[in-house]
C-alpha cells in the first residue's frame, strides 16, 4: 500500500516539446454556491465489506499477478463493473471493446548470491548480499558484470534545470558507479532550496535516482541507506532481496538502465568513505548546496549478477461510464487490485490476503461506479481502473502511463485509492501530497459541506505521495488526489486512531494477518468515499480543469499539453 510503504520522464519529455507560454497562476477554485449534502443512494459500508470478504478470501490466494488468484479477481471485477452499469473501457485494434488492458511484464530472479567488492590502495573488501548490500539489474541479460568501475559520490544525484541544480555537472559517468544519498537536499536542514523543505519531492525518491544515474550513463548506481531519510529501516530492503524483480517490457530490453542498481547499508557506507579518506558528514553538508560538484572516491567497485528472466502478461481492468455531453473528457478513479499472493507463513498461514491493501480500494472502485450510475451519467466520462502489479513497483500504472487508454490531454483529473478506512468514523481525512494541486480545494470544500475537515499530509518527508499508482498519472500532467484515512476518530480521538494504524503496520501490513476480521468498521470508509464521489461528480458535471500549483514538479507536463 503506497501510503504505508514505495515526473522526471514526463518533465523531460515536456521540455523537449515546444511548450506554450506559461499561463498566469489561477486563483483557487471557488466553492460552489449550491454544494448539496450527499445525494440519495449513499455508499454502503456493508457492500464494501462484502466485496472485501470475497476479494481477500483464501480462494483468491492473495491476488498475485500471473496466478489463479488473478484470474478470479479479473473475472470478479468484470462482472462487478458490468453490474454497476459500466461499459468495457479498452478499445482493441480491431475496434472491439474489452474490460482488460494487457500489461506485459518481465520477471528477473537472481540465480547467484552476489558479492560486492570495493577495492582501493588498501586492497579489496567483500560485502555480503542482503545483510550489507542489495542489488539487481533492469537489463534483460543472463549475466551483468561490472568490474573495477570507479566510485563517484554524486550527492543527491539530482538534475533539476528549473532549480539550477545539477549534481552531475562536470563529470562523465560512463563506466563509473554513482554513490547517492537518499531523499532531498532539504531534508536534514528543513531549508527550502526548491525541494519543499522537509517534504520530499520526486527527486528524493530512489526510483528517480536510479533513472537519473541511467540517463547519465552510469555503469552502476548505489544508494546509501539511512533510516530517517529513507523512512524505513534496512530490514525493509533486506526483506525483498530474495524476491524476483519486475519491470515493464522495454523496447531496449533495459539496456538504457545502469548495469546494476542497489543499496548499501550505513555501516558499509561509512567504512567506504573512511577508506577513501573522505568525511561523509562534511560531504553530505556540501551536497545540500547548489554549488556541490561530484567527488571521485579513488575506489573501484565490482559486482556480477546472474539472473533468470521470464515474461508474463497481467492485466489492468478498465470500465467507463460515458459522459452524456463531453465523453472525450475523462475523470479517472484508480486502485490496485493485486497483492503479494503466497508469502512467508505466520502460524501456518502463508496467504497474504491483502484485505486492507488493497481489497478495500478495489471494493471502493466498484461501489463508486455503482454510485455514479445510480445518479445518472455525468457530462464528462468517468473511468474506473483497477491496476495490476502495484506491489511490484507501480508497474500497471507505469504501463498505463506509457500506453494510456484515455488521452492524457483529455484526462481532467485522477483520484486514487490505496487502502480505505476500516477503523470507524473520523472527524478528518488526510490528503497525501497536500499543496500540490487545486484538487486540495475541491476535497476541502466537499469535506466542509458535511462538517468534516481536511488534514495535510502528516509525514511529507516520507514521500508517500510517490509510493502509489497515482504517481504515473501525475507524470502525465494529470492533477491527482490521493487521500488516507484520518486519525481523529469520533470514538476515541487521535490516540485511538494512531494506535489502530500502528497496530496494522506492526501486525498485518504485507503479512498474512491483513485479513477481514469481525472488528472491521467501514462506516468511516464509506464517509471518506462520499467525499471522493463529491469531488469527482463536481468535476464531471462542470467545465473545471483543476491545475497543479506553481511549485509542483508535474506542472510542466500539464502546461505542455495546453490544458
Amino acid at each position: 500500500m503506497g501510503r504505508n510503504l514505495v515526473l522526471a520522464a514526463a518533465v523531460l519529455l515536456a521540455a523537449c516539446v515546444s511548450a506554450p507560454a506559461t499561463p498566469a497562476p489561477t486563483p483557487p477554485i471557488a466553492p460552489p454556491t449550491d454544494m448539496p449534502a450527499f445525494a440519495h443512494a449513499p455508499l454502503s459500508a456493508q457492500a464494501l465489506i462484502e466485496h472485501v470478504r470475497i476479494l481477500a478470501s483464501d480462494e483468491f490466494e492473495g491476488r498475485a499477478p500471473g496466478t489463479e488468484g488473478e484470474r478470479r479477481t479479473i473475472s470478479y471485477l468484470e462482472r462487478a463493473f458490468a453490474a454497476a452499469g459500466l461499459q468495457p473501457g479498452v478499445t482493441r485494434a480491431d475496434g472491439s471493446r474489452s474490460w482488460v488492458q494487457e500489461t506485459p511484464l518481465i520477471s528477473a530472479r537472481l540465480t547467484n548470491t552476489p558479492t560486492l567488492t570495493i577495492s582501493g590502495r588498501d586492497g579489496g573488501r567483500d560485502y555480503a548480499y542482503a545483510t550489507q548490500f542489495s542489488a539487481w539489474t533492469k537489463r534483460l541479460q543472463e549475466t551483468v558484470s561490472v568490474a573495477n568501475a570507479p566510485l563517484v559520490f554524486v550527492g543527491y544525484g539530482i538534475v533539476a534545470p528549473e532549480l539550477n541544480w545539477n549534481d552531475y555537472a562536470g563529470i562523465d559517468m560512463r563506466g563509473k558507479i554513482a554513490v547517492i544519498l537518499i531523499n532531498d537536499p532539504d531534508f536534514e536542514t528543513g531549508d527550502d532550496r526548491g525541494f519543499g523543505g522537509r517534504a520530499m519531492t520526486y527527486y528524493g525518491r530512489w526510483t528517480y535516482k536510479f533513472e537519473e544515474a541511467a540517463r547519465q550513463g552510469a555503469a552502476g548506481a548505489i544508494i546509501i541507506h539511512e533510516t530517517a531519510p529513507a523512512a524505513y529501516p534496512w530490514a525493509v530492503i533486506q526483506s525483498s532481496t530474495g524476491s524476483a524483480r519486475w519491470d515493464i517490457v522495454r523496447a531496449d530490453r533495459g539496456m538504457s538502465r545502469a548495469g546494476f542498481e542497489g543499496w548499501i547499508n550505513n555501516e558499509v557506507a561509512m567504512e567506504t568513505f573512511a577508506r577513501a579518506g573522505l568525511d561523509f558528514n562534511a560531504l553530505k553538508a556540501r551536497a545540500q548546496q547548489r554549488r556541490f560538484r561530484a567527488v571521485p572516491m579513488n575506489l573501484n567497485g565490482s559486482l556480477t549478477l546472474n539472473t533468470q528472466v521470464e515474461q508474463r502478461t497481467t492485466y489492468n481492468v478498465v470500465g467507463v461510464l460515458p459522459g452524456r455531453a463531453r465523453p472525450n473528457e475523462t475523470i479517472i478513479y484508480s486502485a490496485h487490485w493485486d497483492h503479494l499472493g503466497r508469502c512467508p507463513a505466520v502460524n501456518g498461514d502463508d496467504i497474504c490476503n491483502g484485505a486492507l491493501d488493497n481489497a478495500t480500494g478495489t471494493a471502493a472502485l466498484i461501489e463508486l461506479a455503482r454510485r455514479f450510475s445510480a445518479q445518472g451519467a455525468p457530462e464528462r466520462s468517468v473511468a474506473f481502473i483497477a491496476l495490476t502489479a502495484e506491489e511490484q513497483g507501480l508497474l500497471g500504472a507505469l504501463y498505463y502511463r506509457d500506453n494510456p487508454v484515455f488521452p492524457a490531454r483529455d484526462s481532467v483529473a485522477a483520484i486514487n485509492m490505496d487502502g480505505v478506512n476500516n477503523i470507524g468514523p473520523t472527524h478528518d481525512i488526510e490528503v497525501v501530497g497536500y499543496g500540490k494541486s487545486e484538487m486540495d480545494d475541491l476535497i476541502s470544500q466537499a469535506a466542509a459541506a458535511v462538517g468534516h475537515r481536511v488534514t495535510p499530509d502528516s509525514a511529507p518527508e516520507h514521500g508517500y505521495f510517490y509510493r502509489s499508482d497515482h504517481l504515473h498519472f501525475a507524470q502525465l500532467g494529470i492533477p491527482v488526489l490521493y487521500t488516507s484515512n484520518g486519525i481523529d476518530m469520533i470514538d476515541g480521538g487521535t490516540a485511538r486512531g494512531e494506535a489502530a494504524n500502528a497496530t496494522y503496520i506492526a501486525n498485518a501490513y504485507h503479512k498474512p494477518d491483513d485479513e477481514l476480521t469481525p472488528d472491521w468498521d467501514m462506516s468511516g470508509g464509506a464517509q471518506d468515499l462520499e467525499l471522493l464521489y463529491a469531488v469527482g461528480r463536481r468535476i464531471a458535471d462542470s467545465n473545471l480543469w483543476p491545475q497543479w500549483r506553481e511549485n509542483a514538479e508535474f506542472r510542466a507536463a500539464r502546461v505542455a499539453s495546453g490544458r
